[in-house]
């Protein structure tokens, strides 16, 4: 007999209808997750929060009702699809995954989760001791990383409270102000590595590449890009509430979004890309040099997920426009998963560096030379092993995940030149475009 969850009971033996294990004390040795992971924020939910003062439940849609304008970037961020995201739930369905640990970034808020879970069985992380949460709140849950993943808190007698940066009118609800807590909120997910096993590895080093940055980026932090500055009423205009500084709440990242038609929405969210191009040269001995550089982006290039890359091409072209040959070149990092989780080698641009890439041009037949850089979230073999390989999801999930590239962007085009041999001029693809093209790319 197969169950799915564990609750932890001082009192008795019992299997409900559920499907929930109720296990007598003495079949368990609970250890308190700040033993097992101590100081890790990851490790446990935010607290249950209570109803808001002013607003009711804690959910981004109530939030919507007066924060219109900030509730609609919410939507088309990839925090709003954090829980919905294909790759997520394809990862969240391989048997003998640690679903709760991996959900504490993805619904972080005990609201979310339909059971708490505050030690682990003889210290076992595959082990949590669950006990139902009466507090959970399913659409709350289906808003991933929520609103009050940041914003809300509850004070030192049980009361929630939201937590703001700027303090200058008087809300229907409570408000502290902390920038500073709010601007390094982010570092609690985006900069924690750490080994849960040979093979089970978490490894996000953004807040540390940022340090290395400094000296470029002297007084940024991860909100100065990802959530960049507008003047504009908090609040929806009818409440007649003064223009301030805001920000954008897209958190645009590196433009491949959860969706294809979010597209869309990444320009007006506030993407640009990290890597720039500075320039083409052609020598006198036929050979092409492109130099390009990491100077938009506050930490290395790709950032976050390891399995991230970019991918360089430069298509040698006919005055027919067909194709001579083609050259590619890749930066991200390369690991090795089994039997052990490896990094083995890794080439990523750090903030400011200039590369040069030359190559030889193949024939005087070229006369035109494209240069584009794509941005990789999701590489072929990866995609097709999720697409043959997931049973455990839900069937709706299943589907989606069958026919991935049909749904799941995978890649971006973040780039494109074109440099004409006998004219010795470049032109630049605006972002537009591309990004027009890129949401057409289904099936690639």
């Amino acid at each position: 007999m197969k169950f799915t969850k564990i609750l932890f009971s001082i009192s008795f033996v019992s299997v409900i209808g559920s499907g929930y294990v109720i296990w007598n004390q003495f079949s368990l040795r609970p250890v308190p997750l700040e033993s097992v992971f101590p100081g890790k924020v990851w490790s446990k939910t935010i607290p249950q929060l209570p109803k808001l003062d002013g607003v009711g439940e804690p959910r981004a849609e109530n939030c919507g009702k007066c924060h219109t304008e900030i509730y609609k970037e919410w939507q088309s961020s990839t925090h709003a699809h954090a829980l919905s995201d294909l790759q997520f739930q394809a990862e969240l369905s391989k048997p003998g995954q640690p679903e709760w640990i991996c959900l504490n970034c993805h619904i972080p808020v005990q609201n979310q989760r339909e059971t708490r879970i505050e030690a682990l069985n003889h210290g076992d992380f595959n082990r949590p001791i669950e006990a139902i949460n009466p507090g959970f709140d399913l659409i709350m849950k289906n808003e991933a990383v929520t609103c009050a993943t940041c914003h809300v808190r509850v004070d030192e007698v049980g009361k929630a409270y939201v937590l703001g940066g700027n303090g200058k009118t008087s809300p229907p609800h409570p408000v502290r102000i902390d920038q500073q807590k709010l601007r390094t909120r982010c570092l609690d997910c985006h900069n924690e590595t750490y080994n849960l096993s040979s093979s089970l590895v978490c490894y996000f080093k953004t807040g540390d590449e940022m340090k290395e940055a400094q000296p470029h980026f002297p007084g940024k932090d991860c909100v100065s890009c990802h959530l960049p500055d507008v003047k504009r009423s908090f609040v929806d205009g009818v409440l007649k509430k003064p223009i301030r500084n805001s920000h954008k709440h897209a958190f645009i990242g590196g433009g491949v979004p959860k969706e294809f038609s979010l597209y869309e929405k990444q320009i007006p969210g506030g993407y640009k890309p990290g890597v720039i191009l500075n320039g083409w040269e052609q020598s006198k001995s036929e050979e092409i040099k492109i130099t390009y550089q990491n100077a938009n982006a506050g930490h290395y290039v790709p950032s976050g997920d390891p399995e991230r890359f970019l991918r360089l091409e430069l298509v040698f072209l006919d005055e027919a426009q067909r194709e001579i040959e083609k050259k590619v070149s890749l930066i991200g990092q390369t690991w090795k998963w089994n039997p052990e989780a490896e990094l083995v080698s890794e080439n990523r641009l750090r903030p400011k560096e200039t590369r040069i890439w030359k190559e030889k041009i193949p024939s005087n037949q070229v006369t035109k030379i494209i240069f584009r850089i794509y941005h990789v979230k999701l590489k072929e073999t990866t995609s097709a092993y999720m697409s043959s390989s997931v049973k455990h999801a839900d069937p709706f999930i299943q589907t989606k995940i069958s026919s991935l590239k049909e749904n799941y962007p995978h890649s971006s085009i973040i780039l494109e030149s074109t440099f004409d041999l006998k004219s010795k001029r470049a032109s630049e693809t605006s972002l537009q475009e591309l990004f027009k093209r890129n949401e057409k790319r289904r099936g690639e």
